[in-house]
């Protein structure tokens, strides 16, 4: 009565439980395929992320300087240093005295690889007291050689187009 019948010793034989050490390996191998080809796609997406939020960044200072200059009826101004890239942020008098620096700011700061590539406003970005502003682009890239364009209009509207490698 000890032994197992023959019968139920070849039933456990047909249906073994666990896997063999090939079939973890295999999966393993694929784990590793699938994880490779995710990093690759993940990098690129972050890179373009860094650019996106930088340029919306930019966008957003044009805003917000624009309403202070009017809130206040004060000019503003930024000027914008491809070289160095940086720009700062201005702020002038009723006068029309020198103006004072209130910040600058580097795209860099979200990811090392973000640049400004041009500047198309005669060097500085003037937001007048009334609401207008000094139309013109800037344009920031980053090491994919993506790029995004911040435009501004006269009436100090502003658009972002990105062009993502």
């Amino acid at each position: 009565m000890g032994n197992p019948p023959p019968q139920a010793a070849r039933k456990n034989m047909k249906h073994p439980k666990g896997f063999s050490l090939v079939e973890l390996m295999i999966v393993i191998a694929l784990m590793g395929i699938i994880a490779t080809i995710g990093s690759f796609a993940w990098n690129k997406y972050t890179t373009n992320a860094n650019l996106r939020a930088a340029a919306r960044d930019v966008a957003s200072d044009f805003f917000v300087t624009r309403e202070k200059a009017v809130s206040e009826s004060v000019r503003y101004r930024i000027t914008f240093d491809v070289t160095n890239n940086n720009y700062t942020i201005e702020r002038g008098t009723i006068t029309g005295s020198p103006y004072t620096v209130i910040e600058t700011k580097t795209p860099a700061s979200l990811a090392r690889d973000i640049t400004l590539q041009s500047a198309n406003f005669g060097g500085a970005v003037s937001f007048q007291a009334r609401g207008t502003v000094d139309a013109g682009n800037v344009v920031l890239s980053n090491s994919r050689g993506s790029t995004a364009k911040i435009t501004v209009n006269m009436t100090g509207r502003t658009y972002v187009e990105f062009t993502t490698q």
